[in-house]
């Protein structure tokens, strides 16, 4: 944990400043510590580098829960940090709705292994900060970005982000918020932190209901798979879905390939869900997402927008990349 970042930092479960509990800490780079509020006292470790702003809640099991499936996943990511800049998904946040160039404070909120964290550092001018919940997150982000000195790790809940009031200059959550009850709640805590006139962008699931009685019928079946899968050991299922993915990749990426070259058939190539697929092997993880998260919300184009209007934001736009993509505007006043 790089010293500066202490200044931002607030306790999850009253909000009050925090400090760093051995002196002379604050000139130097934080591997293992504490910090302690001054506010109500309480104590949180700094544990590899990352503070853990971790509190008690009334959805524990469910959040260690969720925790524990992501995590599982992003541990199993590469560690390292990338020579060079690959695109990944907050670039297709700003294609979606055209987000102005990214500049000053930002927050990624559930940064999960930290490939977009340290994307988005290696852009001029900006400090980046990103809040992941689970273990295996926040261990690998941090083995992605600790060589970036403008990028930042912090262990939190996003429906108690453990940030100071009005702090970001843009907030942006990818493929998060679905998987939270309610998500309101951390789109609310994604407006508090951000600074007066700043832009959050949120990209959620669709819901379908727009879609072919055939798209709709088949996410009713992967729904009730779902209640199976939720519960395999995430070794287990994450191989399940490695050995699905060429057959996923046949089905629905190869038609997708094929169809887009045809002018009258390309909004039915543009339809087709894991269209995205980079080859036979590629949608392992996808596929884990999709079927290890205990929780996972679905919302039509209007229900995204509502999402942020109800977190006080204006100026909502949206558009489409795979899911529905929002961004809103916290009021100058």
């Amino acid at each position: 944990m790089k010293s500066r970042l202490v200044s931002l930092l607030r306790c999850p479960a009253c909000r009050g400043a925090l400090r760093l509990d051995e002196p002379g800490a604050a000139k130097r780079e934080i591997i293992s510590g504490s910090l302690e509020c001054v506010a109500c006292g309480k104590r949180y470790a700094v544990e590899g580098g990352v503070p853990r702003l971790l509190t008690a809640s009334a959805r524990e099991i469910e959040r260690r829960w969720t925790a524990s499936r992501f995590g599982y996943l992003w541990s199993q990511s590469p560690a390292g940090t990338p020579a060079t800049t690959e695109s990944y998904h907050f670039e297709k946040l700003e294609a979606a709705v055209a987000l102005p160039p990214a500049r000053g404070t930002i927050l990624d909120a559930g940064c999960g292994e930290g490939r977009d964290l340290a994307n988005v550092a290696r852009r001029t001018g900006v400090e980046v900060i990103g809040v992941e919940l689970s273990d295996g997150g926040v261990v690998t982000s941090y083995a992605r970005t600790h060589d970036l000195p403008n990028a930042h790790v912090v262990q939190g809940d996003l429906r108690a982000i453990p940030l100071a009031d009005e702090s970001f200059d843009l907030v942006y959550s990818y493929g998060v918020v679905h998987h939270l009850t309610p998500p309101q709640a951390a789109i609310r805590e994604m407006a508090r932190v951000a600074r007066r006139g700043a832009t959050v962008v949120i990209y959620v699931y669709e819901d379908f209901t727009t879609r072919a009685l055939a798209m709709r019928a088949g996410l009713r079946t992967v729904n009730s798979v779902r209640g199976m899968t939720t519960r395999l050991p995430p070794r287990l299922l994450l191989r399940l879905c490695q050995l699905a993915s060429p057959l996923v990749y046949a089905t629905f990426t190869v038609p997708h390939l094929a169809l887009r070259r045809v002018p009258g058939l390309r909004s039915v190539a543009g339809a087709l869900p894991f269209r995205h697929g980079k080859g036979p092997f590629s949608l392992g993880g996808d596929l884990y997402d999709r079927f290890s998260a205990p929780v996972e919300l679905r919302f039509s184009r209007e229900g995204t927008a509502d999402l942020l209007r109800q977190a006080g934001l204006v100026d909502v736009r949206t558009g489409y990349e795979r899911g529905w993509v929002a961004a809103g505007v916290k009021p100058e006043a």
